[in-house]
């Protein structure tokens, strides 16, 4: 008997490769791209290189949802000031703020925006029609449903995220706050910034810069740039209670949580599981966001 081979006519392959390529791509629309329902790890294991605040790991199920691609930029929020008339952002220091009379810096419209307070990132959201994610569905977002350790993969690489490890073209961890000083304020950092940062400070850029760090749904920038608000109050035991399925944060009153990691932090902080906090009215130099919505 003779075995002939199967001939697949061309015009199927290209309907198979077409459907699995769909299959691989989640749903997006309006710059948004949709997290689709399901369970997940959050957090970080007892015995590893974690925060304590990370712990325990637990299975989290969340419901759909969509999330911005990008972190919200200059430009869309020039938008916003001008639609509603909300104050722009301000730096403590004047000099080095990124707005002039009233718009952003020439140049830097396709940044990050930054110096934002979580109300105004909130107040933000709601113009858009959307909400701050909450921070298990920012979790998700950013590692997948595999326990990734970056967006990109469990292997650390300065080259995919904005960070200081990535200026200073090494590696760069902080073991205290005396370490940060000498490398921002006082060394390496602080020249990098003085002759490559907006007004001689800010290391923002672009949003999307780093297309091969991008998570598994395809989010650009969710380890670095800037650190990004959430909705959830922080509290440090948080997750030795938390729901299990559609955590909404806890009852807090003084910090909100942020993700992500900014252009100022070591390595360790652009993990996906890596922990910030800060007063709902403060306006960081290294914190923006980016918005999400029911799936409905």
């Amino acid at each position: 008997m003779i075995i002939r081979p199967v001939i697949i006519p061309i015009t199927l392959v290209l309907i198979l490769a077409a459907c699995h390529a769909q299959v691989s791509q989640p749903p997006s629309r309006n710059g948004m791209v949709l997290v689709p329902a399901g369970g997940f790890a959050m957090g970080s294991p007892a015995g590893s290189d974690s925060f304590s605040d990370e712990q325990p790991q637990r299975h989290v199920f969340l419901s759909a949802f969509w999330i911005d691609r990008h972190e919200v930029t200059n430009a869309q929020y020039d938008q916003f000031i001008a639609a509603t008339g909300h104050p722009p952002p301000k730096n403590l220091n004047p000099a080095v703020t990124l707005w002039e009379q009233g718009h952003p810096l020439t140049g830097s419209e396709r940044h990050p925006v930054v110096n934002v307070s979580w109300h105004d990132a909130t107040a933000y959201c709601k113009w858009a029609g959307k909400r701050l994610p909450a921070e298990a569905e920012w979790e998700k977002a950013a590692r997948g449903t595999d326990g990734r350790r970056y967006p990109w993969g469990n292997d650390w690489n300065p080259k995919l995220a904005n960070s200081a490890s990535y200026w200073a073209g090494r590696t760069i961890e902080f073991k205290d706050g005396a370490e940060w000083k000498a490398f921002w304020v006082d060394g390496e950092g602080a020249r990098i910034s003085r002759e490559r940062g907006l007004k001689g400070e800010v290391l923002t850029l672009p949003a999307g810069s780093f297309p091969d760090g991008v998570s598994p749904y395809g989010l650009f920038d969710m380890a670095g740039n800037a650190s990004e608000w959430v909705q959830d109050w922080y509290e440090p035991y948080y997750y030795l209670s938390a729901p299990q399925a559609d955590p909404k944060g806890p009852a807090g009153v003084l910090l909100k949580a942020m993700r992500g990691g900014s252009w100022l932090k070591p390595a360790k902080s652009l993990r996906t599981t890596d922990r910030d906090y800060g007063y709902p009215d403060d306006h960081p130099s290294g914190t923006g966001f980016r918005c999400a919505k029911d799936d409905r």
